[in-house]
């Protein structure tokens, strides 16, 4: 533990922009927590990765009565998922250079791994097996949420998710009222994926044929976990990518759709433990807010981060 804190100091932290740093320290100060731990427990993706069963997906053009994009996420984790439900919180975070976001996440996570603009743009961060992988860069989290701090579209968070240097293998699902896409990323490549007549969805494989020379294997079940070992295959994986599209095949879908979607039990399991339908059109998320897991199967809170109409 120890070993891993200084090393992400060492790995990760000469990347930090000025302002990141400061509000590490700050934050470190305010907690009580060396520094080093701070750093791991933000960077705890990247040393390990190994968390294979998150969903998204976007849908808009004909398939959404607006013809606004929607989008919705699941983030599962094999291990300490009551912790985890019991300690998400939403943060609003308002930088002084940037535009203003909110992060579903927990105490002392600075980066982002599910967060929606004041710009509305959507950001789901989903792990993706990946042999290219690297410590020298800047934790994948904390590069996402640049890409929201400087972001007043999808395609320009994906821009500046791209300026900055790369560490693991990851699906990033970006979306804003009239685009999404999928970037494919892993330490030193990325591919660019589209909707396909206003749908796209993701997992945890990589589906664009350029990614194909880095594509890693699955990691084994660890003990202890809520989750069988089937969780941990590829062929999951291409399952619920499978099951998302078939249920969002039809028109006319609202958000109340993509939270029964979230929900299904081919793409919910018992590991997850936060789900999330982003509205950006309208800047308002809904919050699933079950336990025990899987969240997604519960009630869904509805959150208007800069009030009605802002």
């Amino acid at each position: 533990m120890v070993l891993a804190g200084i090393l992400s100091r060492l790995f990760f932290w000469p990347h930090f922009a000025s302002h990141l740093r400061d509000e590490f320290k700050g934050l470190a100060a305010g907690a009580q927590l060396d520094l080093p731990t701070l750093l791991l427990i933000n960077a705890v993706d990247d040393l390990g990765n190994a968390f294979p069963s998150c969903s998204a997906l976007a849908a808009g053009e004909s398939r959404t009565l607006s013809g606004e994009y929607l989008a919705g996420r699941n983030l599962d984790y094999p291990l300490f998922t009551d912790v985890l439900i019991g300690l998400q919180t939403l943060f609003v975070v308002t930088p002084e250079k940037g535009v203003p976001f909110v992060s579903l996440a927990w105490p002392g996570y600075l980066g982002v791994c599910t967060g929606l603009n004041r710009a509305g743009v959507a950001l789901a961060q989903l792990a993706s097996m990946c042999r290219d992988t690297r410590l020298r860069g800047l934790p994948a989290a904390l590069r996402y949420r640049l890409a929201l701090e400087h972001g007043a579209s999808a395609s320009q968070a994906a821009a500046r998710v791209l300026a900055a240097p790369g560490t693991i293998g990851n699906n990033l699902l970006l979306c804003d009222t009239r685009e999404a896409l999928v970037l494919e990323l892993s330490a030193h490549r990325y591919s660019l994926r589209r909707p396909q007549a206003g749908l796209i969805t993701v997992t945890n494989h990589f589906q664009n044929e350029l990614m194909a020379p880095v594509k890693g294997v699955f990691p084994r079940r660890p003990p202890g976990s809520a989750l069988s070992a089937h969780h941990f295959t590829d062929a999951y994986s291409q399952s619920r990518n499978h099951r998302l599209q078939e249920l969002a095949a039809r028109r006319n879908l609202k958000p109340a759709d993509l939270r029964a979607f979230l929900g299904d039990p081919g793409v919910a399991n018992p590991g997850t433990v936060n789900s999330v339908v982003f509205v950006p059109g309208e800047l308002t998320l809904w919050v699933a807010t079950q336990r025990p897991p899987p969240v997604s199967q519960g009630k869904f809170m509805e959150f208007k981060p800069w009030g009605k109409g802002a």
